[in-house]
C-alpha cells in the first residue's frame, strides 16, 4: 500500500487494518503483527486509527488500507508515450531471494523518492508484481510496449535476472519518461517504450532473453 502511494508521489496519512486472526494465534502473535505494523507506520510519518477483527479457523487474512494525498497530480500510465526511456530507481530481487532463502526482508517504502520523481515530471509505478508485470500495465493503459536490455537492468546482491525481471514486492520504483528527465532524476535506464505493445527482453549478445514467467498475476 505504502508503495502505491510512493509510485504517485503521495504523502500516507493514515491507515486501517483489517484483521481475521487464527483461533490458534496467542497474544503474542497478534502483538508482534501489530507493533510491526506500528513501527513502519511511525517511520512513514502516520497512524493505524482503527479498523476490524475477527476469529478464523482457517489462515489469517490480513486487509490494510493507506490512505494519503499529494499536491502533485501524478501522470497516469495511459499518458506514457512511445520513445520515451523507462528506468528505476534501485537493484531489484532482493525480496525474491529473502523469499526463496525463508528470511525476512523489512523494505522501507520510497516515499521521498516518489515525490522527488513525480515532482519532475515522470509517471511512475511501484513493482509489487515483478517489473515485467508493471510494464505489461503500461502497455495495457498506454498501448505502449518496452525493449528491455537486460544487461542494463540493475540487480540486488544475490539475485539472479530472472528474479529482478519478475521477483515482484519490491520497493523501488519503474518510471517512465523522456530520456533526460530519466538523466536528470539520477534513475537507472534498462530500455525504451515502443509504439507496439509487446514486452521484449534481449540480452548482452542481441537475443532474446528467455523467461519461465512474467511476474505475478493476482487472479490466476
Amino acid at each position: 500500500a505504502l508503495g502505491d502511494l510512493a509510485a504517485k508521489g503521495a504523502t500516507p496519512s493514515w491507515a486501517l487494518v483489517s484483521l481475521a486472526m487464527p483461533r490458534r494465534w496467542t497474544v503474542e502473535h497478534l502483538d508482534g503483527l501489530y507493533e510491526g505494523m506500528s513501527e513502519l507506520a511511525r517511520r512513514s510519518g502516520f497512524e493505524i486509527v482503527g479498523g476490524d477483527m475477527s476469529s478464523i479457523e482457517g489462515p489469517a487474512v490480513l486487509s490494510i488500507t493507506v490512505a494519503g494525498r499529494t499536491d502533485t497530480r501524478p501522470l497516469q500510465r495511459s499518458q506514457a508515450v512511445a520513445g520515451w526511456s523507462v528506468a528505476v530507481s534501485g537493484p531489484l530481487g532482493a525480496s525474491a531471494v529473502a523469499l526463496r532463502e525463508r528470511r525476512p526482508l523489512r523494505l522501507a517504502p520510497r516515499l521521498d523518492e516518489g515525490r522527488r520523481l513525480n515532482q519532475l515530471g515522470l509517471c511512475c509505478g511501484d513493482v509489487s508484481d515483478g517489473l515485467l508485470r508493471e510494464l505489461e500495465k503500461f502497455a495495457f493503459m498506454a498501448r505502449a510496449g518496452c525493449a528491455v536490455r537486460a544487461a542494463e537492468v540493475p540487480i540486488a546482491q544475490g539475485a539472479t535476472l530472472e528474479d529482478a525481471l519478475t521477483g515482484g514486492e519490491e520497493a523501488e520504483l519503474v518510471c517512465a519518461g523522456p530520456a533526460e528527465l530519466i538523466e536528470r532524476a539520477g534513475l537507472h535506464p534498462f530500455g525504451v517504450l515502443t509504439a507496439d505493445q509487446a514486452i521484449s527482453v534481449t540480452g548482452s549478445n542481441g537475443k532474446a532473453v528467455r523467461l519461465a514467467r512474467s511476474g505475478y498475476d493476482h487472479f490466476a
